[in-house]
């Protein structure tokens, strides 16, 4: 995404996950294509998370005039919940 000034518009970014689920589960995040998290968190229907971004043109959510318009593989964010085998 990119805003019309940079950093002028959208300064505080932050996700928020929450679950209806009561047992707690990991997710992962990730940025861009990268294969190595770049941030884990653990969840259940009491404990929800926030990860606060950097703000502005941080790169990862809203990009600077450098890096618009062109392919990025280091931009956007990726979540994931590992799956869990049952022991049935």
């Amino acid at each position: 995404m990119k805003q019309g000034l940079n950093n002028q518009g959208i300064q505080y970014q932050a996700v928020h996950l929450s679950t209806p689920e009561t047992t707690a589960f990991t997710i992962n995040a990730y940025r861009g294509t990268n294969t190595t998290p770049i941030q884990t968190f653990s969840i259940d229907n009491l404990n929800p998370a926030v990860w606060n971004l950097a703000n502005g043109d941080n790169n990862i959510t809203l990009v600077d005039n450098n890096n618009t318009g062109i392919v990025l593989t280091n931009s956007g964010l990726r979540f994931e919940a590992p799956m869990v085998k049952n022991s049935m």
